[in-house]
Order: structure tokens, then C-alpha cells, then sequence
């Protein structure tokens, strides 16, 4: 045997090993139940997104226009494209 070699495990001494039971939980008032119910049965995925996503198909030369005046006063994408809506329909 080299001293390498690992002995093995004794188990024996596991015989008598219980598991702890977890502490009794106290019963959950009806409001709670409610609260935990309603909590469980919405549906985030399915109400109103407060923000999307556009993907515009557009010339090469245009697009970095756009990103070019987006970036000079550092608005976001979306910012600027807001700006240049009203802009458009204040024209109107």
C-alpha cells in the first residue's frame, strides 16, 4: 500500500444519527393566505409593459446619423427618438 491510498470510511457509527425535525410553523391567517394567493396568481408576463422595443430598417448612412445626434448630447435611443417626434408633430 502506498501513502497515497486513502482508508476507508467507517459508517458504522451513522446508525444511530436522526434527522432534526424543522420547528412547527405557526398557522398563516386568512389575510396572509389571501396575500400569499394574489401574489402567486398575477401574471407580470401578461400586464402592460411600460417600456418596448422598435427595430427600424433604415440606410447604413441614416442609422449613424442617428446614433451620431443621439450622442452628441448624450440622449438614449429612445430619448432622442421622443425629441424628434414632438419636433415632428409640433409641425403638424
Amino acid at each position: 500500500m502506498t501513502d497515497s491510498a486513502r482508508k476507508a470510511l467507517d459508517f458504522g457509527g451513522l446508525d444511530d444519527f436522526q434527522p432534526t425535525r424543522p420547528a412547527e410553523r405557526p398557522q398563516a391567517t386568512a389575510e396572509e393566505q389571501r396575500r400569499v394567493v394574489d401574489r402567486a396568481s398575477t401574471f407580470p408576463s401578461r400586464e402592460p409593459e411600460a417600456e418596448g422595443q422598435l427595430n427600424i430598417r433604415a440606410p447604413n448612412d441614416m442609422l449613424t446619423r442617428f446614433k451620431a445626434a443621439a450622442k452628441k448630447d448624450r440622449y438614449t435611443y429612445g430619448a432622442f427618438l421622443e425629441i424628434l417626434l414632438n419636433s415632428y408633430e409640433e409641425r403638424a
